[in-house]
């Protein structure tokens, strides 16, 4: 399978990409061709594009851009049509030293499913910060996955389940997905408040 992740010259890109090139061919999709291409070279066998040769070459097209890049994402939209389509967008800002929400009335995923039409839509990997891939102990994180179908949902569970550590949980239809991104700035906030370090989401289960 080839995965491309647009937006993925950064930390976070960088640390799914090794999760996820042990079993795909990762491709880092830049605006500037020559970064996705060195980005890629600390990624074991991934290749680096600009963003049309990445979403065109990847059966499974995940997007790490900036929220305010969001509109930027039309241009691709023949490039992706028919593939599993996965934002970890988390649309925010900061306000009084702290980040909050800053999507209005949507999620950047509905947005990204309104744009790109011929895609399939889910959210994955939005309240998992890059320090908690790629580590042999990681404790078990939960990976709150938004869908509009139950298919989508088990295309974008079964590359959750590739990552070490990760349970994907169905979160129900997309428009949920405003709820799974402002988790975000909740965690981010939490370990800045209580100086706990990087925190994500785990779910317990209570039987009886």
């Amino acid at each position: 399978m080839k995965v491309a992740i647009i937006g993925g010259t950064g930390k976070m890109g960088i640390a799914l990409g090794v999760e996820l090139s042990t079993i795909n061919d990762v491709i880092i999709g830049s605006r500037d061709a020559a970064r996705g291409r060195a980005a890629a070279a600390r990624i074991k066998g991934a290749e680096g594009m600009d963003y049309h040769g990445a979403s065109n070459a990847a059966d499974i097209v995940i997007f790490a851009i900036p929220y305010r890049a969001i509109g930027s994402v039309a241009e691709l939209a023949d490039d992706v049509s028919g593939k599993l389509l996965i934002s970890l967008i988390n649309p925010m800002e900061a306000e009084g030293g702290l980040l909050r929400y800053s999507a209005q009335g949507t999620s950047a995923a509905e947005e990204l499913a309104g744009t790109l039409r011929g895609g399939r839509v889910a959210t994955a990997f939005n309240n998992v910060p890059a320090g908690f891939f790629g580590k042999d102990a990681t404790p078990q994180v939960d990976v709150l996955v938004a869908a509009d179908t139950k298919e989508t949902y088990e295309e974008a569970a079964a590359l959750v389940r590739q990552v070490r550590g990760m349970r994907p949980l169905y979160a129900g239809p997309l428009f949920q997905a405003r709820i799974v991104e402002s988790i975000t700035p909740l965690v981010l906030n939490l370990a800045k408040l209580n100086g706990t370090g990087s925190l994500t989401t785990r779910f317990v289960t209570k039987r009886g």
